[in-house]
């Protein structure tokens, strides 16, 4: 949940009261070290199992106003179930009769920060930043210097997955051309951080790489991630949640926009760099293409590697 990060800092500069945030276990290690919340309830079960464990634990706290960020049916009913008084959020997936109050929706495509943004100008929030940030909190620091002592700078990441789809993928054998590159004219060491069933794909390009002593797949889970992306020269992505995560630690990021509208993850980022083809199909949003994928395959690694190069020369 990188993008909302503009909306919870409004909310936590606002507000006079405790700010609790319950979510996955790994959300927490994604906002360590920006002080946003003053309490953090991770969910490990889902299902029946999460209103009868979580929900009996939190009805006793009673809370005053609930803001479901998902757009899901459950995160309404949960918190219609905790009996909170005002419930905000979209009317989205028919959970409009659960919620107190209803975030009206932009006419218009929108990126998702603004998205988010718009449930502070609900509430009458003033906005506070534009753009996602994100920290490393010492403690992730170390941990990671424990786990990972042979991750040593300068080093690239590559993101190569997407979890939307195959469409969002730029071609494997792209990638193992430009990480040679970047191991030959920049001295850089090359990393992939495969996310879930993504593997297979990292295997491929590492197969294709010629100095597979200069490169490697490693799989961390999110907080450790966030400290590897943070210390990378470059970070080369498909249009997936890494690269969010990435140049919102202010890290010079690559993207790969391929067949997405691009407004949906629109906001200024100064460490952003969207490469796009301006082809007839695009956008198509789909998750595969049924044609030939020329929107990523005409994003070539030469041009790739020389806008790294320039990235690598500034921070020289």
């Amino acid at each position: 949940m990188v993008m909302a990060v503009p909306f919870l800092n409004a909310l936590r500069k606002e507000l006079d009261t405790e700010l609790w945030a319950i979510g996955k276990e790994s959300a927490i290690h994604l906002y360590n070290g920006l002080d946003l919340f003053d309490r953090f309830v991770p969910i490990y079960s889902t299902g029946l199992s999460l209103f009868l464990e979580t929900a009996s634990k939190l009805k006793k706290v009673g809370f005053s106003r609930s803001i479901a960020l998902p757009h899901s049916f459950r995160s309404a009913l949960f918190f219609f179930n905790l009996r909170v008084r005002e419930r905000v959020g979209y009317d989205r997936n028919k959970r409009g009769f659960l919620l107190t109050l209803k975030v009206a929706e932009s006419a218009r495509l929108e990126s998702t920060v603004e998205h988010f943004l718009k449930i502070a100008d609900t509430l009458g929030i003033g906005r506070t930043i534009e753009s996602p940030v994100l920290a490393v909190s010492p403690d992730e620091e170390n941990k990671f210097d424990q786990e990972f002592i042979n991750i040593a700078k300068p080093y690239a990441i590559m993101i190569v997955g997407a979890q939307y789809g195959p469409s969002k993928c730029w071609p494997a054998e792209y990638f193992s051309e430009l990480a040679d590159i970047l191991i030959e004219r920049h001295g850089l060491d090359v990393f992939m951080l495969p996310g879930k069933n993504e593997r297979g794909i990292a295997d491929k390009i590492y197969a294709g790489i010629k100095q597979k002593e200069r490169a490697d797949i490693m799989s961390m889970n999110i907080r450790d991630m966030k400290v590897c992306l943070s210390r990378a020269a470059v970070v080369i992505s498909n249009d997936t949640g890494p690269r969010h995560i990435s140049a919102a630690l202010s890290v010079p990021t690559v993207v790969f926009a391929g067949p997405m509208d691009e407004e949906y993850t629109s906001y200024a980022s100064p460490s952003t760099r969207v490469l796009l083809k301006d082809v007839p199909c695009r956008p198509c949003n789909k998750k595969r293409c049924d044609k030939g994928h020329e929107c990523m395959m005409d994003i070539k690694p030469q041009e790739v590697a020389g806008i790294v190069g320039d990235i690598v020369e500034k921070k020289a």
